[in-house]
């Protein structure tokens, strides 16, 4: 994962989130075995897995007013690539 979207990131969030690494791998079923390689950075979680645990600490974070940092985090994360394609 390039450093935009990496694992230590998502280990960023969890913290800010005051979650538990428990909480992000037992959500996707994966051993803390697994999660710990991510985020060390000898694997990689696939997409769907590395959004799920991002929501959960979105949906922990979530402001009640409505936008947050995260909010333009996750869609600078989705709108990666769409410039190239609108160029194209």
């Amino acid at each position: 994962m390039d450093d935009i979207i990496s694992c230590k990131k998502l280990e960023q969030a969890r913290k800010a989130a005051g979650l538990a690494q428990k909480d992000l791998y037992k959500a996707v079923n994966v051993s803390r075995a697994t999660y710990h390689n991510w985020i060390v950075g000898k694997s990689e979680p696939s997409a769907n897995q590395f959004f799920t645990m991002l929501d959960i600490c979105w949906q922990k974070t979530k402001p009640a007013n409505g936008k947050s940092e995260f909010d333009d985090l996750l869609n600078n994360l989705m709108s990666i690539g769409t410039d190239e394609k609108a160029s194209n």
